[in-house]
């Protein structure tokens, strides 16, 4: 049971405009079901896919990376990947160099590793200045489920030590093929 406080997807979005220092994400999915995000991931399945700063829904995530990157901020996420990645995680690891490009600092964690270091694996956050967590829940068909707030330090120390576990033990997207 996820606790905190539900946010909707404006609260969220403002939440990730406005940290002060840190933005800090944990992907555990093997792949996501976003309606927005179906037909370039169809191109890339087929072997043409759009560059994202090309792609109308992505192209504002790697600007407001880069803008908060230049006020100092940083952002950064790390993706837990199957061994062998999903054809998502394929995708996710191509778009990887304009995640770079923007200023986000992204690592892969194998899922077996993510596990025994005991990383939870039911769902993915956001951890903002070492404060807040905003929680995503997902369905079974890997749809949004819902978003919480966490603000309570009882409720975002176990936050803190899964990032620092996961970055440990993550592998620099340079270092990574998309096998």
């Amino acid at each position: 049971m996820t606790t905190g406080q539900p946010i909707s997807q404006d609260e969220f979005s403002e939440l990730l405009r406005t940290f002060r220092r840190s933005a800090f994400r944990l992907e555990t999915r093997q792949e996501y079901a976003l309606g927005y995000e179906r037909a370039d991931f169809a191109r890339f399945l087929a072997g043409t896919p759009v560059p994202p700063p090309e792609t109308g829904w992505w192209r504002p995530w790697l600007e407001q990376v880069a803008r908060l990157t230049r006020e100092g901020k940083t952002v950064s996420r790390v993706r837990i990947l199957d061994e062998p990645p999903t054809d998502y995680q394929r995708w996710m690891l191509w778009a990887g160099p304009w995640y770079a490009a923007a200023g986000e600092d992204i690592r892969y964690l194998a899922r077996s590793t993510a596990g025994r270091i005991g990383l939870p694996l039911d769902h993915d956050w956001w951890l903002l200045d070492g404060e807040r967590v905003m929680v995503i829940r997902y369905t079974g068909a890997n749809e949004i489920a819902g978003k919480w707030l966490i603000t309570d330090p009882g409720g975002t120390a176990p936050y803190l030590t899964w990032r620092d576990l996961a970055v440990r033990d993550a592998t620099a997207a340079e270092h990574i093929t998309a096998a």
